[in-house]
């Protein structure tokens, strides 16, 4: 199989065939999706059609062209357009004091799903642009960004590997306009980067099955355990990855290549080797803490894992709704006309290719297929906590490992619509319109779901400027920094603060009401409009008060705190100066 050249089903179909002029498929291994998919065999009369033509078969040009829109989606306005939060402080707080003060972290963000932790690896991945920036959040969200673009361009390539030039375009487009994928690039949080991953790993284990490699199974498996470090649940993903390795090892076992099949083994196992490389912190930490994390994953399991109000089929059917319906439209909550007709639309044609598909195409698209059934059947069991939305936080971030493969699937069933590689043959100009017409719809529809220019909570920019204001209020004191609600953490504003040359205790969340004061330090108290409905009592006053009588109830080591200064750090955020 080394250097075989695997023509897409797009170059066997149409009035004449088309032969593969190797100019190149990206893939690196012999693909090559022909002189446009054979949408129109006469080609294009005008001038004009004939130079869109031309540029439409160089792939640096589509690549380009993708990777630009992609770009001017995601980096205008970028320090704005994502919250900075809780969330947000802390992961930044972590990389400072790893930059700055060489404290090596162990764990990764908290999970939401659990009192346990995700990896480690998140942090080291952010390091260098940390380190380049002092610490900026800028930089490290200009990272971020670029793992959303770069997903874009392998997302292409796939694609075009297995469907043609068509396909990798379609599937290009949609990542490239995507709400959901442009919400992941536009803010920090640990699973944003995870698009990326998964995207890479799809596309090295499909390049190890076409071209027989192996040594890109290495890839597949080491960048799945990725998607792992930087959400717990991406563990769902990695069967489908391994899967398909054990399937070609099985493939050449029946045609008696056993050489191949101990070359796909040995480098299975050097992906799984690279992956415990990736857990080594954690390993570390288990073995400092007598398996703390360990416990806490254990407990969370007898638990149930978080409960949740709908039944097995209802959980299996909502969580599929949102796996297909999240790159494709959004949150599903917050359109959900739009999210079942697509997500409907999308059902239809996916089994389509699957049952009717030819070639590569259909045994590509069953992959896919599976693995969004497999998910959204494990996810609905491993995470039920998570069948609940809740409106103004991220909520399906959680399985962005797939979005690629979502809308890969997509753009192979629009183009088979289209070119007719299907069961009934449809290459008339009714199927290519229809495609055309849906394409054009879901494009708009993606662009109208775009974020807003700039976050309810306004960002990096409204987070700086009240942490620059805090320690203005009071230059050179300590700042014991709480939260309302208290099960909310305060790093949102506690890295501003230390950001902006201040000294700062911050509380973590469940602890704001029950940790003691700090002797001689302002008191900052955080409150978030947003959970209003849910303390029973507003934000700029009351909220405050309450906190702050039960901070002072068993406190004998000052007065009674006096307000120095309130005001709104964005218009979900109050913050409330209090001096004793």
């Amino acid at each position: 199989m080394e250097g075989t050249r695997i023509v897409p089903d797009e170059m066997q179909v149409g009035r004449r065939p088309v032969l593969p002029t190797g100019s190149g498929g990206g893939s690196g291994g012999g693909f090559d999706g022909g002189s446009g998919g054979g949408l129109d065999d006469a080609g294009p009369r005008s001038r004009l059609g004939r130079t869109v033509h031309a540029l439409y078969e160089r792939d640096r040009v589509v690549l380009l062209v993708l990777l630009a829109l992609a770009a001017l989606a995601r980096l205008p306005g970028l320090a704005g357009r994502g919250d900075f939060d809780g969330d947000q402080g802390h992961d930044m707080l972590v990389l400072l004091r790893l930059v700055r003060d060489g404290q090596i972290p162990l764990l990764g963000p908290p999970t939401s799903i659990g009192n346990f932790h995700h990896g480690a690896a998140y942090y080291y991945l952010l390091a260098p642009f940390a380190w380049l920036s002092g610490g900026d959040p800028l930089a490290v969200l200009f990272e971020i960004a670029l793992f959303g673009i770069a997903a874009v361009g392998v997302t292409w390539w796939l694609a075009r590997a297995i469907g043609g030039r068509t396909a990798g375009a379609i599937a290009g487009l949609l990542l490239a306009v995507s709400p959901a994928a442009v919400e992941e690039s536009t803010f920090i949080w640990n699973p944003n980067p995870i698009p990326f991953f998964a995207v890479v790993s799809l596309a090295a284990a499909w390049h190890a099955r076409a071209t027989g490699r192996a040594r890109w199974s290495t890839l597949a498996v080491a960048s799945a355990g990725m998607v792992v470090q930087l959400h717990v649940l991406g563990i769902v993903f990695l069967p489908p990855i391994v899967a398909l390795g054990i399937a070609e090892a099985a493939r050449a076992s029946r045609a008696g290549d056993f050489a191949r099949v101990r070359a796909t083994i040995a480098c299975l196992v050097a992906g799984f080797a690279v992956v415990l490389v990736l857990f080594v912190p954690l390993i570390v930490h288990e073995l400092q803490t007598d398996f703390l994390e360990t416990d806490r994953v254990i407990e969370y399991l007898r638990s149930g894992g978080g409960g949740g109000n709908l039944d097995p089929i209802e959980r299996l059917v909502f969580t599929g709704l949102r796996i297909i319906g999240w790159p494709l439209v959004g949150l599903v909550t917050s359109a959900p006309f739009a999210a079942i007709l697509t997500v409907s639309v999308a059902l239809v044609l996916g089994i389509w290719l699957m049952i009717g598909g030819r070639g590569e195409q259909r045994s590509a698209a069953r992959w896919l297929g599976f693995t969004v059934l497999w998910t959204a059947s494990a996810l609905s069991v491993l995470a039920p906590s998570l069948q609940t939305v809740v409106i103004g936080l991220p909520n399906d971030h959680y399985h962005a490992f797939m979005d690629p493969v979502v809308v890969i699937l997509v753009a192979l069933s629009m183009r088979s619509l289209a070119a007719g590689s299907g069961p009934e043959a449809i290459v008339d100009r009714a199927a290519r319109l229809l495609a055309s017409v849906a394409l054009v719809a879901l494009v708009a529809l993606d662009v109208s779901r775009w974020p807003p220019e700039t976050q309810s909570n306004g960002g990096w920019p409204a987070a700086k400027a009240a942490g620059e204001r805090i320690v203005a209020a009071a230059p050179g004191v300590t700042f014991d920094v709480r939260s309302v609600p208290d099960f909310k953490s305060a790093e949102g504003i506690g890295f501003p603060i230390i950001a902006a040359g201040g000294s700062a205790r911050i509380s973590m969340g469940v602890e704001s009401a029950s940790l003691p004061l700090v002797d001689g330090a302002d008191i900052v108290i955080v409150c978030d409009r947003l959970f209003e409905e849910v303390l029973g009592e507003s934000c700029g006053g009351p909220a405050e008060r309450s906190l702050l009588g039960r901070l002072t109830s068993n406190d004998a080591t000052g007065g009674q705190p006096v307000l120095v200064e309130q005001f709104d750090a964005s218009p979900r955020t109050s913050v409330s100066i209090y001096r004793r």
